[in-house]
Formats: C-alpha cells, sequence, structure tokens
C-alpha cells in the first residue's frame, strides 16, 4: 500500500463488523474492473472478435480435456468422469457452476461413472425422487433424499475445477485492475476484505467476499463511500437505499454558471428532469420525457454556505451548489447540472464545455460526496459521515 500514488489514496472514516465507510479519492474506482477498460465513458467498446462467449469457451474447455493424463488426478473416478462427460451430445447442457455441476454429475452417475455405481452399497438404485411431492409431504421427504457419497463429490469437484482451469483463458476476458486501483481493492490491501477465496465454490458468500458493496461513486467523483462487511448488513442497506429510508445524501458540486442564481437571484430550488440511458453513447445517460422510457429524476439544490464564510460562496470563479439527490439516476447529478447551468466543473461528459479526457492527466470533476447519514443496519443508530472537499 506504500507504493498507492498519495492522491488516490483512501482514507477510512469507520469500520465496525458491519460497515465501512471511507473517503474516497477522485479518479479512482469504487470497485474493481478491467485495466484496459477507458475511465471515459464516451469511448466505444467493441468485443474482440477472437473472444468467445462464455459457453462456448465450456464447449471447447471440455473437448479439450487431456483424458490421456490420468497421474494427474487425486480422485480414482475422475478419469471416467472427464472421459463420459466429453462425450455428452449436449455438452452445452453441462452446468458452468459448481453446485449444478455436483448434481448434474450425481443425477446422472450411472452415465457418467458406472464404476462409482458399481461401489455403492445399493448398486445406484437410491436415486433422487423424481416426481413432484406434495407439500404435506416436503418435510418428510427432505430427510428421505439421498445424500451426495463423499467420493462422488470429490470426483465432481475435482472434475469441475480441471474444466474451469482450463475454461477461464478460452474466453480471453480483460485484464482485471491490480488492488491500488480500486477503493474496494485498496480496503482489501489494508487487511479489511480477503479476495483471496473468491474462486473457492465451497465457501459461502460471507466467506468469500466481506466487502459487499451498497451504492457507488463515479471513478471522477471524490467523497464518502460506504461498503457492508456482511450479507445481513449489506440486504438492509440495499433496502434503505431502494426505498430512501432515512438516507440522505449531500454533494457539493462547482460550476461556472448558474442562471437561477446568476439572473433570478434564487438560493434554492428543485430540478426534476426524467432520464435514461442514452441510445446512442455507452453507459452515458440523458434527458428524456417519461412516456419515451425516462425516469424520475429528481435533485434539490442550494448554493452553499461554508461554515467559515459570512456570505454565500460564490464567486467570478462561478458558483458551488450544495446537492440533495432525491433519486439515485446514473450521472444525475452531472446531467442536471449541465441541463440547468454550465454543467460540473472538470467534467468529460457534460456540460457547456467537457473537459477532454486524458488517462494520463486527468482533471478533477468537481463533484464531491460531502455527506451520508443512515441507520446502522445491526442497531438502528442514526449516523452522519462526512469527508472535506479539497477543492
Amino acid at each position: 500500500s506504500n507504493n498507492i500514488p498519495q492522491h488516490l489514496r483512501i482514507r477510512i472514516i469507520h469500520a465496525d463488523d458491519d460497515i465501512i465507510v471511507i473517503d474516497k479519492p477522485a479518479n479512482l474506482r469504487s470497485v474493481p474492473g478491467h485495466a484496459d477498460s477507458p475511465t471515459d465513458t464516451t469511448i466505444k467498446l467493441k468485443r474482440p472478435s477472437d473472444r468467445l462467449t462464455a459457453v462456448e469457451a465450456w464447449i471447447q474447455a471440455i473437448k479439450s480435456i487431456p483424458i490421456d493424463d490420468s497421474d494427474s488426478y487425486k480422485n480414482e473416478y475422475v478419469k471416467e468422469l472427464l472421459q463420459n462427460i466429453s462425450t455428452t451430445n449436449n455438452l452445452s447442457s453441462i452446468p458452468r457452476k459448481l453446485e449444478p455441476f455436483a448434481r448434474y454429475v450425481f443425477r446422472n452417475r450411472k452415465r457418467l461413472l458406472p464404476s462409482h455405481i458399481d461401489d455403492e452399497p445399493d448398486g445406484g438404485k437410491n436415486e433422487p425422487p423424481q416426481k413432484k411431492q406434495r407439500k404435506d409431504d416436503n418435510l418428510a421427504q427432505k430427510t428421505k433424499q439421498p445424500s451426495m457419497p463423499l467420493s462422488l463429490r470429490s470426483a465432481a469437484d475435482e472434475a469441475f475445477s480441471i474444466i474451469q482451469r482450463l475454461h477461464i483463458p478460452l474466453m480471453n476476458l480483460p485484464t482485471p485492475t491490480e488492488d491500488w486501483e480500486s477503493a474496494q481493492g485498496q480496503l482489501r490491501l489494508l487487511g479489511y476484505g480477503d479476495f483471496a477465496n473468491e474462486n473457492n465454490h465451497n465457501l459461502s458468500t460471507s466467506e468469500k467476499r466481506k466487502l459487499l458493496v451498497v451504492h457507488r461513486l463515479d471513478c471522477q467523483t471524490s467523497g464518502v463511500l460506504l461498503f457492508a462487511r456482511n450479507p445481513e448488513s449489506a440486504s438492509k442497506l440495499c433496502k434503505a437505499w431502494r426505498e430512501r429510508d432515512v438516507v440522505q445524501k449531500v454533494y457539493l458540486a462547482h460550476v461556472m454558471r448558474w442562471p437561477p442564481y446568476d439572473d433570478q437571484k434564487l438560493e434554492e430550488d428543485t430540478i426534476e428532469l426524467p432520464l435514461a440511458a442514452s441510445r446512442t453513447e455507452r453507459i452515458k445517460w440523458e434527458v428524456r420525457e417519461l412516456d419515451d422510457g425516462g425516469k424520475p429524476s429528481i435533485t434539490k439544490w442550494k448554493i452553499y454556505k461554508d461554515a467559515n464564510c459570512s456570505e454565500e460562496c460564490t464567486t467570478k470563479e462561478g458558483a458551488i451548489l450544495e446537492l440533495h439527490p432525491i433519486t439515485g439516476r446514473t450521472h444525475q447529478l452531472r446531467i442536471h447540472c449541465a441541463e440547468i447551468g454550465s454543467g460540473i466543473v472538470g467534467d468529460s461528459l457534460y456540460g457547456d464545455s467537457p473537459v477532454p479526457w486524458d488517462a494520463g492527466k486527468p482533471t478533477i470533476l468537481r463533484l464531491h460526496a460531502q455527506m451520508l447519514s443512515l441507520r446502522h443496519p445491526r442497531s438502528g443508530e442514526e449516523l452522519t459521515f462526512k469527508a472535506p472537499r479539497l477543492w
């Protein structure tokens, strides 16, 4: 973590067993992504022609299984299982996730593992129930369903691991970002989350990933960012976000021109402009009428008053707005500021004069998540977190 550039380092605001709150700097991703994916979303990406789909790569992986290399298999049944899987008529029907794959092997064990059937005490006659049971019989049937023998489960796990190792390179996936290149990754480096076990399909979700995304900030936006540290907290917080239950967000934005204040002398008002994903540009959103697919989008604004100032913080350099998003659409604040005024200073997508994006020397978008208020997912206590702006 000492090698992370100073201006891209996160700052821990609060951490407990359920949540962690940080101050995210500008031009840092909230979560990991692809190293070759441009931060400027106006750049349109095309899928490489040589990249297989997940299903195509899965089929190719099964076809390329090294059946003859029997010495490398830990379980005696693996070679037989792989050999019979590779001769399956419809390879796309073979599940690509571990648990469904193991159940698939168990259901089809007479075809896939005939030698294992011979080794079973009942000769494989203890089949899973095929008919649906009445609701009254569900509880009783749960105790009667056959369990998967450990030797068969072990063979399924090893076979799946072998196919997956062949599968992933065939998809020609983009290179993932390094940990220091995202807020979530930096938390891992600081010991707040262990991502090393993400590919261990035998672990529960909470064991795999101790940091769960509740909301995000645009890469270029700085300020307060929250992560959950267990599934229960994540579920409660996401529900609160959807229902706007005591979740209040306050942003600061620097604009050069703001007609409601400059011309009409208004110091606060509400913006209601429906938004929808752009039909022509990747990820970018636009104002669109409700009857044309637009989603209701509401932002309350007022001229920001700094505690250290006796007057409004307005100068020849423009105005600093305090923004309260009532809804949470993608790029909502950036678009609303661009539609009503000149747009936010440093914005590379919207406004009167979008700043050309330079990945080598990115500009600072003057949009900052200053404050976040919410109820703690476990105690119910109302908490408020703040992060000072740097501009």
